[in-house]
């Protein structure tokens, strides 16, 4: 069950070109949630002689990102792309069917 769902789904990426020559388009969406926002609570230290760059440890957290974004396969260009907070984004964006568009 599990082979034939992975086969199908490959399928579908290694078929996109032929596909899109024929007028279907196949289009991928990723998302990658819980990106931090940082920023760092003070600024780096001046460079000494042979001394190396120093930095500060602490930072100020600003939340959580979401990163979404929809390609076509076949060109591999972005047809849509959010950046937004974690829970707006994912509901908002994705539930409301807002990257099927172009």
């Amino acid at each position: 069950m599990f082979e034939q769902k992975v086969t199908a789904i490959t399928d579908n990426y290694l078929n996109a070109i032929e596909r899109a020559a024929l007028g279907e388009q196949t289009i991928s969406l990723d998302e990658m949630t819980g990106i931090q926002a940082l920023e760092r609570k003070y600024p780096d230290k001046p460079l000494e002689p042979s001394k190396i760059h120093r930095r500060e440890f602490e930072y100020i957290r600003h939340g959580t990102q979401t990163l979404i974004a929809s390609f076509d396969v076949a060109t591999g260009l972005v047809i849509k792309a959010s950046v937004g907070d974690t829970r707006e984004c994912t509901v908002n964006c994705v539930k409301s069917g807002k990257y099927t568009e172009r």
